[in-house]
């Protein structure tokens, strides 16, 4: 549950509202506020936004409602794709998505223990959300506001409806009516307000960071307020024109580019993403009819920034200011975006302008316009300058070629990348198989880079290196990891069982409520003195659980265990257990593991490799679920027989003892060898 930073009452949803949520959350709708998503026959597919990859395998199901990343193997319902992407709580992602489909939440007091497993993360966001309002509310309402922070904007020329879009505030200079002096009266603790970086400790008490600016709320993937830029309007020299919030639980500077959570639907529109450089560019273009546009914020392009716009669209059109010196220095930020595989243009504006000059002197369409037909390939426009800038010097001539060849090393298409070279020999007159050799020679160098910075990392961590296979949460929230349900990890050792269980699981998930046909054997005998035989129907589910408990079949893997025994539970007092009750669960394990089961690439294991015909799952039912109860019943006898072989050196001079284990040992080779023959002899 959610820790608040006031002592006001904290909340619980009631399960009614939880059950709300989940009926009208529409996956493909909750994961396209973050993945842009194609249409592939039935399903939707796009980059995966847990792992690095450059070819698509995030599957979206919308008649099943769940997510599967066939690369990383992440998977489950719109909750938990909310709790994973966002790093949010369980009741965190609900109240995320009740926002987003307008459904009331009805809430009730926590109890002292509830309050107590709260976590830190939501008091951050919390106390940012109340300091975003309170510069909001002091930039519009407030005398020093109006008369300093509104209108400097209005001479910006923002509009209040603009103003309101983006959140734009305003930080008092007083002390008496300070962000501070406010929040602790409001019961707002302290300890948040510093590691946010609204409030700073100085000799003299306490006092706000941000006083006197004018403020620019950022907000995260959801909306939510993860930290600010503070503008100064004075023009004294010392002062830094921009003040930005600290690292800290909620706010990675590194991982965030302002204006995107207004860009995001605009960019998967248009397939494109421009890129600028300070949040008035982002305003003033929005403002103009321009909203697939984002900053860096002033800040060095990275890895995790350039990710964050792939997922959206793979085409980037980058507007450089009028400065030769500063459009030099961005190459390599751009260089990164090339070798994440984008497809980079650019746009150099006139000396002396910028994005924020150019949108207000120019007509929305004018301005699409503009964009549209000023922007340049890269690699031509990179291509360009430099040459221009070697002139005939040869060895800046030398040093340009090298510089332009490095960033052509770095096209992940390989056509892409042969036909720039074709262009790139014929215009500097230089053989193609002597430019393809030097990029060769670019790459191995890039690898060798790249490996010997890993292993310094290595080094220095003295960690272990990272497993073949990505674990499963890729976080570095502490409060998730502690409440990482289990199953996941052991589901990544290997079990004898593992693959059988999975199937069963399987079995239930897609067809638990279905009929199958059963032959029953009666107790009494025909005329002719032969067993007599009639058919009964029951759910699959109903079946398979008798089987279970007849048998004694039990379950290793945590994760599938825990799966079987929901189904057991329900069972025990007349009640199905739904697919929809398991993709719906808390456990994100359980979640998780229902969404990776019930996905359409999984086959029953080894019906391929011992050329077992099957026609259609739906079709072959029966034999699906009795194929999968004997599997796990053989595997259970090859145990039992590996068992009492030790046990039959164990009591090799006890010969009371081992004829037992003898007799128990014909038994079961006996069982094993009539569950071979089901498979066709195929020891499996």
């Amino acid at each position: 549950m959610p820790i608040f930073a006031t002592e006001a009452r904290a909340v619980m949803i009631p399960q009614e509202t939880v059950a709300e949520i989940f009926e009208k959350a529409i996956i493909e709708e909750v994961v396209g506020d973050f993945v842009a998503l194609k249409k592939r026959g039935t399903n939707l597919i796009g980059l995966c936004p847990f792992h690095n990859e450059k070819t698509p395998s995030f599957n979206v199901s919308p008649s099943k409602g769940i997510y599967k990343c066939f690369g990383c193997g992440k998977g489950g319902n719109a909750v938990n794709f909310i709790m994973e992407h966002e790093h949010y709580t369980f009741p965190e992602a609900l109240k995320q998505l009740a926002k987003k489909y307008n459904i009331e939440i009805e809430e009730r007091e926590q109890t002292p223990e509830e309050v107590i497993a709260a976590n830190e993360r939501e008091s951050l966001f919390i106390v940012n959300e109340f300091a975003n309002k309170f510069f909001q509310e002091n930039l519009f309402e407030k005398d020093e506001g109006r008369a300093i922070g509104y209108s400097y904007f209005k001479e910006r020329g923002f509009t209040d409806e603009t103003m309101k879009k983006f959140d734009l505030g305003y930080c008092p200079k007083g002390p008496e009516d300070s962000l501070t002096a406010t929040s602790l009266r409001k019961g707002y603790k302290k300890e948040f307000l510093l590691q946010t970086g609204l409030t700073k400790e100085g000799q003299r008490g306490d006092f706000d960071f941000y006083r006197g600016r004018v403020m620019f709320p950022i907000r995260n993937l959801s909306g939510k307020c993860i930290g600010f830029g503070g503008r100064t309007l004075s023009t004294e020299k010392k002062i830094a024109k921009y003040f930005n919030s600290p690292e800290s639980l909620i706010y990675h500077k590194s991982k965030v580019l302002y204006g995107l959570f207004e860009a995001k639907s605009a960019i998967i529109k248009s397939d494109l993403c421009y890129l600028v450089e300070g949040y008035t560019d982002v305003i003033s273009m929005h403002q103009s009819g321009v909203e697939n546009v984002v900053a860096s914020s002033g800040t060095s392009l990275t890895a995790d920034q350039i990710k964050l716009i792939r997922r959206y669209s793979p085409n980037i059109t980058v507007i450089f200011d009028g400065d030769a010196a500063g459009i030099k220095a961005s190459f390599r930020g751009i260089d990164m975006l090339l070798e994440e595989g984008m497809k980079v243009r650019v746009l150099a504006l006139a000396d002396g302008e910028d994005p924020d000059s150019l949108a207000k002197s120019l007509s929305s369409e004018a301005l699409k316009a503009h964009l549209e037909e000023h922007s340049a390939d890269f690699f031509e426009f990179k291509t360009d300058i430099l040459l221009k800038d070697a002139g005939r010097d040869p060895i800046k001539k030398s040093a340009a070629i090298h510089e332009i060849i490095d960033s052509l090393a770095l096209f992940p298409d390989k056509i892409e990348r042969n036909l720039k070279s074709i262009e790139l020999s014929q215009r500097l007159q230089i053989d193609q198989e002597t430019l393809l050799h030097e990029i060769r020679k670019s790459q191995r160098k890039k690898a060798a880079e790249i490996s010997k910075r890993a292993a310094t990392e290595m080094a220095r961590s003295n960690e272990p290196p990272p497993p073949d296979f990505p674990p499963p949460y890729e976080t570095g929230d502490e409060q998730l990891q502690r409440d990482m349900p289990i199953g996941i990890d052991s589901l990544q050792s290997s079990s004898p069982s593992k693959e059988q269980e999975a199937d069963l699981i399987r079995i239930l998930l897609n067809y638990g409520e279905e009929p199958i046909t059963l032959k029953v054997i009666e107790d009494e005998l025909d005329e002719d003195g032969n067993e007599k035989e009639s058919e009964e129907t029951r759910t699959i589910e109903a079946y398979v659980m008798d089987e279970v408990v007849t048998n004694k079949i039990e379950f290793v893997v945590p994760a599938y265990k825990s799966m079987l025994a929901i189904y057991q539970s329900n069972f025990a007092i007349d009640r199905s257990t739904s697919a929809k009750q398991l993709l719906q669960h808390p456990d994100t394990s359980i979640a998780h593991e229902a969404a990776s089961l019930i996905s359409e690439r999984h086959t029953l294991h080894d019906w391929i490799r011992h050329k077992i015909e099957v026609t259609g799952e739906d079709k072959k039912v029966n034999y699906m679920v009795d194929s999968a109860l004997n599997r796990l019943k053989l595997k259970s006898v090859q145990s039992m027989i590996k068992a009492n072989q030790s046990a039959l050196k164990e009591h090799r001079n006890d010969a009371e003892k081992m004829d037992k284990i003898l007799k128990r040992l014909r038994k079961l080779d006996k069982v094993k060898m009539e569950l071979s023959e089901y498979f066709g002899n195929a020891i499996i």
